[in-house]
């Protein structure tokens, strides 16, 4: 179900957006996704703090998202 959403969700976005921004744009979903599952614990995995150097990376690919739409 996700895979076909994942899917469907590209193919709309990328004639909008462009290959490289929708794909960015993936990567960000993904990398606070697992900074949330890190800093919770969730699915039974050791907690990990988000730590400024963490929240740094996350905001420099953030930053490079920004850039790539430019």
């Amino acid at each position: 179900m996700f895979g076909a959403m994942f899917i469907a969700t590209s193919v709309f976005m990328i004639p909008r957006l462009g290959v490289a921004t929708v794909l960015t744009l993936i990567l960000v979903g993904q990398l606070l996704s697992s900074l949330l599952f890190d800093h919770c614990g969730l699915l039974g995995m050791p907690q990990h703090q988000i730590t400024l150097v963490r929240l740094l990376g996350a905001v420099s690919l953030i930053a490079g998202a920004a850039m790539v739409r430019l």
